[in-house]
């Protein structure tokens, strides 16, 4: 039996872990899809009765809803996110460097579990809005969106799909920021809120939807009590909507991937 050389002893343990890395990066993605799926499944089913139950119930009353029911919750969907960042990434964070983890395969199973889930939850976000459309005509009622992009075009439908996909990827993001910093910082770490909602709201007036988007693109016709957000037209308000949310998500992964360089990651 021959002795390996230095040179195959290096290569050998550099191949053990990157392994190690990968099988970091999978264990952590895995985890938090499982918990999006979980939250979603809920999430999605109580909402579903909701839209249901509001559309079919305006329209027996003889009332028209006008607005999609989503809209008229202000971004519900971004908070289902934030609390799966804060959740999984405060339990994961300790397991994962228990197991002989790193900051890096950490920041990676992160990103990429937030990515699936936000895409996950940005094509289920279309297709009811889609429902909703075809609910609401289908009963004679009217049908628009409370501000939002564009969305009267299969183009349009498309863009959609991927804003929703990269604000909610954003606002899973940030609660990961806020869930890590809890985590090592206490009370002081509460305070990350502050700065990391610049990403949120960045997410939230590019796409013109949740509360801050809304609130953005009021306008007063002619007077306080004829406010109302229209809706947004055109190919380059939504090329701009697109560009706008994708800087948010790059931000939140950017303070993400800066907070697990500085934090004191350590298993407990």
């Amino acid at each position: 039996m021959t002795t390996p050389t230095v040179e195959e002893t290096t290569m050998a343990r550099t191949d053990l872990a990157r392994a190690a890395h990968v099988r970091g990066v999978r264990g952590v993605a895995r985890r938090l899809r499982g918990s999006g799926l979980t939250v979603g499944l809920w999430f999605w089913g109580l909402y579903a009765l909701y839209a249901v139950g509001i559309t079919v119930g305006n329209a027996a009353a003889g009332n028209d809803l006008e607005i999609s029911a989503l809209d008229a919750t202000l971004g519900a969907t971004r908070w289902p996110m934030i609390a799966i960042g804060v959740i999984a990434s405060s339990a994961i964070l300790t397991l994962h460097v228990a197991a002989g983890g790193g900051r890096r395969s950490m920041f990676e199973g992160v990103l990429r579990g937030s990515v699936v889930v936000g895409a996950g939850f940005g094509v289920v976000t279309t297709l009811a809005l889609l429902g909703e459309r075809l609910l609401s005509t289908s009963l004679g009622m009217t049908w628009r969106r409370l501000g939002a992009l564009p969305f009267d075009s299969p183009l349009t439908v498309l863009g959609t799909t991927v804003a929703e996909a990269l604000a909610l990827a954003t606002y899973a993001l940030v609660g990961a920021c806020i869930g890590i910093g809890f985590t090592y910082g206490g009370a002081r770490g509460t305070l990350l809120i502050v700065p990391l909602a610049l990403p949120a709201v960045l997410a939230d007036v590019a796409t013109r939807t949740g509360v801050i988007g809304t609130i953005a693109n009021v306008e007063l016709r002619p007077d306080i009590d004829h406010a109302e957000v229209p809706p947004a037209e055109g190919l380059l308000t939504l090329l701009l909507g697109l560009g706008g949310v994708a800087v948010a998500a790059l931000l939140a992964a950017v303070l993400l991937r800066a907070l697990l360089r500085t934090a004191p990651v350590r298993a407990r």
